[in-house]
């Protein structure tokens, strides 16, 4: 049996147990929460993570839903029939349908003709997600309507219905996160809760209108399969959803030489290698780090926060068999992925610990001579692992001579000098001393990668490392848990 027939089957026997009304609520409130996480996934790789994208999609759908209650009410009031219900489920598939199809040259021109990240995100939300969202809100004003029976029972009617309406909401968000990512990508995902708001329908129809319910349903479907089996766009060698990020891994080449990458939002490249067979580091800030780390006077045990595609990881395991690396990375799925499209083959002395950056360095125990920080989400610095709490655990998992060596991606120039000082003096809150090497120009003037040295006083063994500013950084503002606006201070930077 297919999944469509299955799952109309599953629904009718769904309806029966729960109530017709209850099962609605209950599958609109599922799928409305699957799909808007799906809809942070498909921001994306275009316009990013940051909590701008959520701020965006959460807005815009509860925005297009407080309407779609409005007009529901209003249209309720006036018709409430059966059968609206099923044309209002038919409208909300076509809706995610449209996401389905259409997200891709949707994302693309808003991107083209929009430069701020907060107009892009509540352009791209309100063009792909408000419609579905709207009319998913026209269905619960509706169900309220037809599920009254008398005055004496509303209260326990209109809450019965929010009440599976919020369940099947909680369980759209678990399924999603915890399940659906980790076998199918976003685009499946949305092509199932089509699927699903279908087969409600059908579990609702009756007999009248029943050929334009057929005709309807083919041209959905047939819309979706078109969809699913469309080839990926030129260069794409996959595209990968897991429960704590999206993934494009693209050939193209750099310096002339072709090059595969990982990227994970609009900001650039993430990490990358050689296609050619070669295991030499590929980027400028991975090539600096592993400077850090030659010059370091002691190198037994490291700590690397941030995995990327294991590139740097496999380079220093290689090359200092003695030592011990642990590998933070909080996505588990992302070494396999490595090892398939990047050639990743870790050596026995590569461990990888599956955690969070920050809550590893607030609980673990152990002590490093050396901690490498490259845990950009894209182009952002998630705020986390920016603020003076979290410097100072990362202080206390240095042994007395131990470095940091972080990557940071700013400029000493007007628009991106608040974000780099602010950075800058919340590691010297902690850290004795520090020492700035930027990549590209060393004046400094322009947006870059920059690795940012910290330690004791006064790091002479770094004496050996070519590129560093001898410009003193003016006194910025120290980060705090309690206040961290990395994501406008990194706006600033664009």
């Amino acid at each position: 049996m297919s999944i469509a027939p299955r799952l109309l089957t599953e629904g009718k026997r769904f309806v029966r147990r729960l109530g017709l009304y209850e099962a609605i609520a209950f599958i609109t409130g599922f799928v409305l929460m699957a799909y808007e996480l799906v809809a942070s996934r498909i921001l994306a790789p275009t316009i990013g993570t940051s909590i701008y994208v959520w701020t965006s999609v959460i807005g815009i759908m509860i925005a297009a839903l407080a309407l779609g209650y409005a007009a529901g009410g209003w249209v309720a009031d006036r018709r409430g029939v059966l059968q609206d219900i099923v044309w209002l489920l038919l409208a909300a598939t076509v809706g995610v349908t449209i996401t389905c199809v259409f997200y891709t040259p949707v994302l693309s021109t808003v991107t083209l003709l929009m430069h701020d990240p907060r107009l892009q995100g509540v352009a791209a939300s309100a063009l792909l997600f408000a419609p579905a969202s709207f009319t998913m809100g026209m269905i619960s004003p509706y169900l309220a309507k037809l599920r009254v029976n008398s005055l004496t029972t509303t209260g326990r009617s209109v809450a019965g219905l929010s009440a599976l309406n919020s369940l099947g909401g909680i369980m759209g968000t678990f399924l999603t996160g915890f399940v659906f990512f980790n076998f199918i990508g976003s685009r499946e995902t949305l092509g199932l809760l089509a699927v699903i708001l279908l087969a409600c329908s059908w579990a609702v129809q009756p007999r009248k209108y029943r050929r334009e319910h057929i005709v309807a349903s083919i041209a959905v479907c047939g819309i979706l399969a078109i969809q699913m089996a469309a080839p990926a766009q030129a260069g794409t060698v996959a595209d990968i959803d897991t429960p704590t990020s999206h993934y494009k891994i693209v050939d193209t080449r750099l310096d002339d030489r072709p090059l595969r990458v990982l990227i994970m939002g609009p900001g650039g490249y993430q990490s990358g290698v050689y296609t050619s067979g070669t295991k030499d580091l590929a980027f400028n800030y991975t090539q600096k780090l592993a400077d850090v780390v030659a010059a370091a006077p002691h190198k037994d045990n490291i700590l690397v926060l941030g995995g990327g595609a294991f590139t740097l990881p496999e380079y220093l395991g290689q090359h200092y068999p003695g030592s011990k690396i642990n590998v933070v990375e909080i996505d588990a799925q992302l070494p396999a992925i490595a090892a398939q499209y990047f050639r990743y083959e870790p050596t026995p002395n590569i461990h990888v610990i599956s955690q969070d950056a920050r809550t590893y360095l607030h609980t673990t125990t152990a002590t490093y001579d050396i901690v490498l920080v490259d845990v950009y989400n894209d182009a952002a610095v998630p705020f986390s692992v920016a603020t003076h709490e979290y410097a100072n655990d990362l202080y206390r998992t240095l042994k007395p001579d131990g470095v940091a060596a972080v990557n940071i991606i700013a400029a000493a120039n007007e628009q991106c000098l608040p974000l780099l000082t602010a950075l800058n003096d919340t590691y010297l809150s902690v850290f004795g001393a520090g020492r700035i090497y930027p990549l590209v120009d060393i004046t400094n003037s322009v947006k870059q990668n920059i690795i940012a040295v910290y330690g004791s006083p006064p790091l002479s063994w770094a004496d050996v490392l070519t590129g560093e500013n001898p410009m003193p950084l003016p006194p910025g503002k120290t980060l705090t848990d309690n206040y961290a606006p990395t994501e406008s201070l990194i706006q600033k930077c664009e």
